[in-house]
């Protein structure tokens, strides 16, 4: 088996989430070993050029920034590259399957070597992911092994993409600003009623803030929501940005609404306080992944971290008033950075996932 030939499977679900965390997975294996062949599949190109100017959504083959991208559907292409070259291992993202042209490659044409499949899942703080780490399943052909790899926030899980952008990732010794100098907000949601946030904003910020509202299917009713509500702040429609720049203006911001999972992994090892959406699931089940994260961040408080509560609770399942929940949150900012700050500093402990990938493969995957 080539240890070095990786294939990366990504399906987008939504317009970021999934692409984005390949991406930086992708970005931090080169970085760790810029000797690896790292091929891409991707049904959704367009996507993936909105973080990656480099990426011609037009191109069903293209080599950038060091790997090589293919078109999910383009399947006399795909079928013909990994006839050519089966791959050895493959990542395989966020439960999305495999492209009918793999299956066939895999199991009807049978490559003639150990083909590994690993599972990167979601994004959970829930208690099950620590026991599905690293656990075995089966497939149609002892040829194509598969394994769990969970991201995760405890040492037993493959930990999160580390944000290298972080003052935490580097040093712990620069100051935080108070919330009387927030100057610049990062407001990144679904799509929602978000005119009690804009309430609460407008009690608190004033002329001289910015709130950045990034681009989504969010956008659009949060900018609404400050006309409706007459903001006194300046409200700012982003442009799409690389994912670099992204994390640059994380880093940058004072005070943090996110949704989505990777913006969230993110924000967690800032230090900077912030407000998750979890991305709306059937049965409200997005309240079971919040409170699970809730639960990993609460050592990390005092009696402070009810304000956490009541200011995540309205934005994810409408238990409470998002307006004095966000108002409150804002208003004691300065009290819960301590919290926000040693919560991620925990978070680098675990070690970065894709250097916890590359660990495994070398240690734990078979060679022929």
């Amino acid at each position: 088996m080539d240890k070095n030939d990786i294939t990366i499977l990504c399906s987008v679900v939504d317009n970021y989430g999934d692409i984005g965390v390949s991406y930086r997975l992708i970005r931090h294996l080169l970085e760790i070993s810029p000797s690896l062949k790292i091929r891409l599949v991707i049904d959704n190109l367009k996507s993936f050029s909105l973080l990656n100017p480099h990426v011609d959504e037009k191109l069903p083959f293209q080599r950038v920034d060091g790997f090589e991208i293919y078109d999910w559907k383009n399947y006399q292409l795909c079928y013909k590259a990994f006839t050519d070259r089966p791959p050895h291992i493959i990542l395989e993202c966020f439960q999305c399957g495999q492209p009918d042209w793999l299956e066939k490659i895999l199991f009807e044409d049978r490559v003639c070597h150990i083909v590994q499949i690993i599972m990167i899942d979601y994004l959970s703080a829930e208690p099950w992911v620590d026991d599905f780490h690293c656990l075995k399943s089966l497939t149609r052909t002892a040829l194509v092994p598969k394994v769990n790899f969970m991201p995760g926030f405890t040492s037993k899980t493959g930990g999160l993409l580390f944000n290298k952008e972080s003052k935490y990732y580097r040093t712990n010794n620069e100051a935080s600003p108070k919330s009387t100098d927030i100057k610049k907000v990062l407001f990144f949601a679904y799509e929602n009623d978000w005119n009690p946030a804009v309430r609460a904003m407008n009690r608190v910020f004033n002329s001289e803030t910015r709130v950045l509202v990034a681009g989504g299917a969010g956008q659009s009713s949060i900018m609404k929501a400050c006309e409706t509500q007459h903001a006194v702040f300046k409200s700012e429609r982003m442009p799409y940005i690389s994912q670099i720049e992204w994390d640059q203006l994380m880093c940058s911001t004072d005070f943090m609404i996110i949704r989505g999972e990777d913006s969230m992994a993110q924000a967690c090892q800032t230090g900077i306080p912030f407000i998750w959406q979890a991305y709306p699931q059937q049965n409200d089940y997005q309240t079971v992944k919040m409170n699970a994260l809730l639960d990993r961040m609460r050592p990390h408080f005092g009696e402070e971290f009810s304000i956490v509560e009541k200011a995540w609770h309205p934005v994810n399942n409408g238990d409470g008033d998002m307006e004095e929940g966000i108002y409150n949150f804002i208003l004691n900012i300065d009290s819960l950075r301590t919290g926000f700050t040693s919560f991620a500093k925990s978070l680098y402990a675990n070690g970065d996932l894709a250097y916890n990938l590359v660990t495994f493969i070398l240690k734990s995957v078979k060679i022929d």
